[in-house]
């Protein structure tokens, strides 16, 4: 396959800044983790990177979130380095907001390009991780409960499902950056390949990286959910109902994770995302529309 035939030489260098936009739950937490334990190996190869909470505190919070009045942190980077690479989920939307009645992440592409015009980046490379909408979206609903007021699924799923595309969220990122390489990989196929996809974005070779060990972390089953659910008609639901929800009832073999939809939904959700993916690799063939899709196969 593509994707394993790029490894049988030494990863070619890249010079364009990086633009890592997510999305929310395509493993960016352990991507950013590792790459934070690899600070070594990328200063080695001259390239700049700030870890996650340090970029949000100086750059995400006070330029994209309207109720932030502190100032953005003055923009440095080491003489030695020779390229940027920024990494935050967060700048395409909070997770509490991806998913809208105007689409997925309608606003991403107008803060994307804020952060890039602030840091000065000319046609970065912009890389995006997609994922199947059946898990995607019960997971941004989870991940919101852990940090805003509870509602219920059906409140936060506020976009019609048959409006579900990464298409238009893509295009918008397409026509804010014209002229910038766009590099997609599918978060399905991720897990034990995290190496690759850090060598192909930064252009080391893959051994150099330090993986994030143990990152396993408690899930959401369909349990625990539908307590809060349940509870939320008779009481308002806490951050610690919340969090006493997922420790007493964990996702595991014996617990389902949470899944809102039915036989039907599920396969029109499915056979969007395929369709998503079939467009997609068809504009990818084209080398003018500049876009590469990364296959793990």
């Amino acid at each position: 396959m593509l994707f394993n035939s790029l490894f049988q030489t030494k990863t070619k260098s890249h010079t364009h800044d990086v633009l890592w936009l997510g999305l929310h739950k395509t493993g960016t937490t352990f991507l950013q983790k590792s790459l934070d334990l690899s600070a070594d190996t990328l200063s080695s190869a001259k390239i700049h990177y700030v870890g996650l909470e340090e970029f949000r505190a100086s750059w995400t919070r006070p330029l994209l979130y309207d109720n932030h009045t502190s100032e953005p942190a003055p923009i440095s980077m080491p003489d030695t380095a020779k390229w940027r690479l920024i990494f935050d989920e967060n700048i395409l939307s909070l997770v509490q907001h991806a998913v809208t009645p105007r689409g997925l992440y309608p606003d991403g592409a107008e803060r994307a390009l804020i952060i890039a015009n602030h840091f000065k980046m000319t046609q970065p490379r912009i890389v995006l991780g997609l994922r199947n909408f059946t898990g995607m979206i019960p997971s941004l609903y989870c991940e919101s409960l852990k940090s805003t007021p509870f509602k219920t699924f059906e409140r936060f799923c506020s976009l019609g499902l048959s409006e579900m595309s990464w298409l238009p969220l893509i295009n918008r990122l397409r026509e804010a950056f014209p002229d910038s390489e766009m590099l997609l990989y599918q978060a399905e196929g991720l897990q034990g390949r995290e190496r690759l996809l850090l060598s192909e974005v930064t252009g080391i070779r893959h051994s150099p990286f330090k993986l994030l060990k143990n990152p396993e972390r408690l899930g959401f089953s369909q349990e625990a959910v539908d307590w809060l659910h349940e509870t939320s008609k008779f009481r308002k639901i806490s951050r610690a109902d919340v969090r006493s929800a997922v420790k007493a009832l964990p996702k595991n073999s014996r617990r389902p994770g949470f899944s809102p939809w039915t036989p039907s939904e599920t396969k029109l959700l499915n056979d969007q995302y395929l369709r998503d993916l079939s467009i997609l690799h068809e504009r990818a063939v084209k080398l003018e529309n500049k876009l590469r899709i990364l296959d793990f196969g």
